[in-house]
């Protein structure tokens, strides 16, 4: 217990330093570092937005694909049992 507190306080006292030095040179470096990480979030967000679009589109294809799949199921359904290809019984014949 008393090695966690002892190098908690190290820690503290080693990033108190380092930031003390960071803003004695007058604090250029954690500027550089605020504005990286800005770009970074207008990157991601832009991409995020691109990629939302791209999931909807194709989200849009798979149910018309979808809905025409079906269809063209039912009717060569319709069509096998015409021609007593196929025989359905009881609920399947009801859907």
């Amino acid at each position: 217990m008393f090695k966690i507190i002892k190098y908690l306080v190290y820690l503290s006292v080693i990033v108190g330093v380092i930031i003390a030095f960071i803003m004695w040179n007058g604090g250029d470096k954690i500027r550089w570092f605020g504005k990286k990480s800005e770009g970074v979030g207008h990157t991601l967000k832009e991409k995020s937005e691109v990629v939302g679009d791209k999931s909807d589109q194709l989200k849009e294809e798979i149910t018309d694909k979808k809905a025409l799949i079906e269809e063209k199921i039912k009717t060569v359904v319709e069509k096998a049992e015409k021609h007593g290809i196929i025989k359905r019984e009881g609920e399947e014949r009801e859907r």
